[in-house]
């Protein structure tokens, strides 16, 4: 009990500081001229300020600065980091492994709140996590390292050839998947190794196409939508990991 008791603290913990981190990303999405939704409040912004759960809650989700509504993500990212530790202490009690996989999933929270922002999978987070995926194939006995190289290779190539396939097909006119969607699978491949890549890909085609469905049915004048994938990848790589693993 008292694991799970540190590990829901600690993921707390991780999701005020993974706010902070996705605060300081977002500010640099700006700089460069990109416009996100729910920009948060200046006073946070500028400060950088590392707002946790119990603050949030104690200032009724408004700054505790000026007063102004804050985005829904400051409380959903902590939850989330909480729910994550809780289920991986789950998964590997103990094990040294959670300093593999804690990283990791902190990583895919980040990637998945940056691509519903902006539509960006910053490759100041996925190319490093490549290689320190591969990395750890190698000094943990536990993985397999040519697992690990041959989940990240296939799963950029496979992806940059179903992107390249649909811009053939559609002439262009339409945007297909980015490279940093197949960055993305590439991290996850490097960490979670060959066998992931059909289970991720599947689960994330699933999950993209009911939202997919939804959203073009809620879009009744047929305009184009764009949807960010990264967050199906990662729940992808979420569902492989603990029903699957």
């Amino acid at each position: 009990m008292t694991g799970y008791i540190l590990a829901g603290l600690g993921g707390l913990a991780v999701g005020s500081f993974l706010n902070l981190i996705i605060t300081w990303l977002s500010q640099k999405e700006l700089l460069l001229g990109r416009t996100g939704r729910g920009q948060p409040c200046p006073h946070l912004w500028s400060r950088g300020h590392l707002l946790c759960l119990i603050e949030y809650a104690w200032a009724q989700g408004r700054c505790p600065v000026c007063g102004e509504p804050l985005p829904w993500r400051y409380p959903a990212v902590e939850i989330a980091a909480a729910l994550l530790g809780l289920a991986l202490w789950w998964r590997f009690p103990g094990s040294v492994l959670l300093l593999v996989y804690g990283p990791f999933f902190a990583a895919l929270l980040v990637l998945s709140i940056l691509d519903l922002k902006y539509y960006w999978l910053p490759d100041l987070i996925t190319l490093p996590g490549i290689s320190l995926g591969l990395a750890a194939a190698v000094v943990f006995p536990q993985l397999n390292f040519l697992s690990a190289l041959l989940g990240a290779s296939l799963s950029y190539a496979f992806f940059r050839l179903v992107s390249w396939t649909y811009e053939k097909t559609t002439r262009g006119k339409r945007p297909g998947l980015g490279r940093g969607d197949a960055k993305l699978l590439a991290f996850i491949g490097a960490v979670l190794g060959l066998p992931a890549l059909p289970w991720v890909l599947f689960g994330s085609a699933v999950l993209g196409s009911v939202v997919g469905v939804v959203v073009a049915w809620r879009n009744r004048e047929g305009r184009y939508t764009f949807i960010p994938y990264g967050p199906f990848l990662a729940l992808g790589a979420l569902l492989f990991f603990f029903f699957r693993f």
